[in-house]
């Protein structure tokens, strides 16, 4: 079934009227058609634009900038997954958010209700923050997300599966590389740069969450407070290589408008030639090919390692790199015998195969 909050009568006031529509009913398609069609709306302007560019890129690129030098190790660390961010992120405020620009024309939103929706945005979002302080949140490491989606609310699927395995690889990365600068928890929290860093991010996540995290200057220093670094980072990187490829990379529903539409006429099942130019024109400014996960090298870009006797930077990206590589061909199994499964486990899944991640959210 599908229940529908804005398919009833229009009120004034007061909680909408919600109509359930049941497969045979006289307006199945139709609500199949709406579901499809608010969904990528909904997928589109809060997951993709808002938590992706605007939220998660947006925050942690900026503290990066102001105060990490350009030869601190974390700095160097993070270029591949913030390249580009800021450019596209500025024309994403000019070309998408700004009133009279591409957003408002693509969706069926007045300038009010498109305010509305951006300032509604952080609630909506389900990436682990919104989990509430009594129940250990708001969490910032997937994979303890993952399972306390498992447990608290019974939901297990593939994708939350393989995410789990995905940001547990990016995780140990991290903290492999940092091993690398830090001997200690307490000689990262005595580095300045990155702590000014840590503290701006959490900082900004904490007036929008919806379960404000600690400030990092609040978290006591150890291994508490040394974790709360290590899924911040990874968290980053998660969200711009594979939440990003899953909210971002839609275009093959939207390319139909009679399959789903970002604004169409009422009592229609397809949107309007308008809306198809539109909606293929934001999928355009989307497509440019961005590095690659899997199979590029970045390890010019690390600095010589300050403690004696650990790995090397660059052994820790070729276990980086050996390890995705692993994930990718558990993929590449998982999607070949997708159809000796049954449903709902019978499609592939792409959007966790690091072997089609980008590095970053730079489109």
């Amino acid at each position: 079934k599908i229940v529908d909050t804005g398919f009833g009568p229009a009120r004034d006031d007061g909680p909408p009227e919600a109509v359930v529509t049941r497969p045979g009913d006289a307006c199945w398609e139709e609500a199949k058609f709406r579901f499809r069609s608010s969904l990528t709306v909904l997928v589109t302007l809060v997951d993709h634009l808002y938590g992706s560019h605007l939220q998660t890129a947006n925050f942690t690129v900026t503290a990066a900038q102001e105060h990490l030098s350009p030869s601190h190790p974390m700095r160097r660390f993070l270029l591949p997954f913030s390249y580009n961010a800021i450019s596209v992120n500025d024309n994403a405020h000019f070309n998408l958010v700004a009133p009279s620009s591409l957003a408002p024309r693509v969706f069926a939103f007045t300038d009010h209700g498109l305010r509305m929706a951006f300032a509604a945005a952080p609630q909506l979002m389900m990436t682990g923050a919104e989990v509430p302080n009594e129940e250990g949140g708001p969490l910032f490491n997937r994979a303890r997300y993952v399972q306390y989606l498992k447990e608290k609310k019974g939901i297990d699927t593939e994708f939350h599966r393989q995410s789990a395995k995905l940001f547990t690889v990016m995780r140990t990365f991290v903290e492999d590389y940092m091993k690398c600068y830090y001997a200690t928890p307490e000689a990262a929290f005595a580095d300045a740069e990155l702590m000014g860093m840590i503290r701006q991010v959490s900082f900004q996540l904490g007036h929008v969450a919806p379960a404000a995290p600690k400030a990092a200057a609040e978290v006591d220093v150890g291994a508490e407070g040394y974790a709360l670094v290590i899924d911040l980072l990874t968290d980053f990187m998660f969200t711009v290589t594979a939440l990003h490829e899953q909210v971002g990379a839609i275009e093959a529903y939207v390319q139909d408008v009679s399959f789903a539409a970002t604004k169409w006429l009422p009592g229609r099942l397809v949107g309007t030639k308008q809306t198809a130019s539109a909606q293929a024109l934001l999928m355009s400014f989307t497509s440019l090919p961005m590095p690659k996960l899997l199979g590029s090298d970045w390890t010019h870009l690390f600095t010589a390692p300050s403690q004696a006797g650990a790995k090397t930077p660059a052994q820790c990206f070729t276990e980086f790199q050996t390890a995705l590589g692993k994930l990718a061909d558990e993929a590449d199994a998982y999607n070949a015998a997708a159809a000796s499964r049954a449903f709902p486990e019978n499609f592939p899944m792409y959007v966790m195969n690091p072997r089609v991640l980008e590095t970053s959210a730079a489109v």
